[in-house]
């Protein structure tokens, strides 16, 4: 064997042992940055005040969250990945119905309720209003 044969065969190895490296680093480095994300949309919910109008949205997306950072710490990147990415989801979700609640209540106080005499009469056998 020549000396450029084996410069060859050392360099196709490094190259090959590289790409293991680099190939096995990618799991955790997306889960990681997908959790990342999911924990910046949770936080947005939040600040919408989701946890009271959207309680079910908000609780989900946080025991999603939860259960993905769970299966990180346990090596399980593909299946911590798909639960943030359902996290992501549900904070989503959370995040639009918190603002259609904000929204109503706005529209709420600006307008105010209707009063009794205001309302349109009730057209009832009794002639009740």
């Amino acid at each position: 064997m020549t000396h450029r044969a084996q410069i060859r065969r050392c360099a196709t190895f490094l190259a090959a042992a590289t790409l293991v490296a680099v190939a096995g680093a990618c799991g955790p480095v997306s889960t990681a940055s997908t959790i990342k994300d999911a924990e910046h949309d949770l936080k947005e919910a939040r600040s919408l005040d989701a946890q009271k109008n959207a309680p079910y949205e908000y609780t989900k997306a946080a025991s999603y969250l939860h259960k993905a950072k769970e299966l990180e710490g346990y090596g399980l990147y593909e299946q911590a990945s798909t639960f943030a990415r359902r996290s992501r989801l549900m904070s989503e979700k959370a995040q639009d119905v918190a603002r259609l609640a904000r929204e109503r209540n706005q529209r709420s106080e600006k307008f105010g309720k209707k009063r009794k005499k205001d309302a349109a009469p009730a057209f009832t056998p009794s002639g009740g209003g």
